[in-house]
């Protein structure tokens, strides 16, 4: 696609601590100043979680700093 970004994020926190027996691929569209954030750089998935609601999957405690200008 044109203009897209392969932007990857990694918990290497919980590479250490845990044993991955499974590996997903997900996408998530923003659609706010907070790619601006992710782009820079400015994220943790340190505590973050994944949960199901119904069908869906939501993540939890992900940090997206605020985006200054």
């Amino acid at each position: 696609m044109k203009g897209e970004n392969n932007i990857k994020i990694k918990n290497k926190k919980a590479f250490f601590l845990y044993e991955i027996v499974e590996r997903y691929t997900a996408g998530v569209q923003l659609l706010g100043t907070e790619i601006k954030s992710i782009r820079g750089g400015k994220t943790s998935l340190t505590e973050a979680y994944c949960t199901f609601v119904g069908r869906e999957i939501y993540i939890r405690n992900m940090n997206i700093a605020e985006y200054e200008l």
